[in-house]
């Protein structure tokens, strides 16, 4: 049984009349004629009781016509559910982030103004393990992910980089190397460290750059969440090397490092989401939402 063999039957039985149920499908009548013939045959009984004027419906044409129309209708409902989702303005959206990105990125303002363009559109924040993200991308189980570019596995994915900041040495305004003008990046071997845990790559890089300049340092308090870090270094626990744009709104202070290269180097933060041929994803929805954060941090 066949979809178009329902629609010419529901028009025939509409109509009483097979021309014009034909006129109506766009098609010839003896086409509309053999398409009714085949689903009487399939079903095993007459639909229609014929005169040479017009058709009626048998008894079991009656009782097959609501059905019929019942199951154009879920096609119809079907075919509108799946338009919107093509056009993204239904469906799910799952994004993946990291810890404490509110100094750098106001994803919950960005995922509310998203809600507000596309009530209907599912969304579901989590966290990502780093070295899941590229598996959990390429199978969708994951549409987008907010992670730090450093150490992560870019294979089959697409990234763009939508924040930096500077690494700086932070500490609180009472530390005694605060009131140096210069300080050397030897000293801060001797000082002890407020360092995030070995899950983050912001560890990693941090690891890299004394490593690259010869110096071991003495992590004494290690911690998962940033918040807690400043907190440390604001009371004078100890140092911290941080994107600076952490430090905003806290008093903290940053110092000046006298080291070879000047400069320390960018953290920075990137938008993944898998590759895909034609640069869109089955997800028309996480596509839309996309666009609008690259939009977004362009004004």
């Amino acid at each position: 049984m066949e979809i178009r063999q329902i629609e010419m039957f529901v028009a025939a039985a509409e109509e009483q009349h097979f021309s014009k149920a034909a006129e109506r499908c766009h098609i010839v009548q003896s086409g509309l004629s053999a398409a009714i013939k085949g689903l009487e045959d399939e079903i095993g009984t007459s639909l229609f009781i014929r005169t040479t004027r017009r058709v009626e419906l048998s008894p079991a044409g009656q009782i097959f016509l609501p059905e019929a129309r019942r199951v154009l209708a879920a096609l119809t409902a079907a075919q509108k559910s799946i338009g919107a989702v093509k056009a993204g303005s239904s469906g799910r959206l799952v994004v993946s982030i990291v810890q404490s990105l509110a100094p750098f990125l106001d994803i919950p303002q960005m995922l509310q103004s998203f809600k507000d363009d596309h009530p209907n559109v599912e969304i579901s924040v989590r966290e990502t393990r780093p070295g899941d993200l590229n598996t959990e991308l390429r199978r969708g189980s994951v549409d987008v992910a907010f992670m730090p570019l450093y150490g992560m596995n870019r294979i089959g994915l697409e990234v763009a980089s939508i924040f930096s900041s500077r690494l700086v040495v932070a500490c609180g305004k009472g530390h005694s190397l605060s009131k140096r003008i210069r300080v050397p990046f030897e000293a801060l071997g001797e000082e002890p460290f407020v360092d995030v845990s070995m899950r983050w790559d912001l560890r990693k890089l941090v690891d890299q750059v004394f490593r690259s300049n010869g110096v071991n340092r003495t992590t004494s308090f290690e911690v998962d969440e940033l918040g807690l870090l400043l907190e440390f270094v604001e009371r004078g626990f100890g140092l911290a090397m941080i994107p600076e744009a952490m430090i905003q709104g806290r008093t903290i202070l940053t110092l000046d490092i006298d080291r070879e290269d000047d400069e320390f180097p960018m953290w920075e933060l990137g938008m993944f989401w898998a590759k895909h041929s034609g640069g869109h994803s089955a997800n028309p929805a996480a596509d839309l939402f996309r666009e609008d954060v690259l939009t977004s941090l362009e004004r």
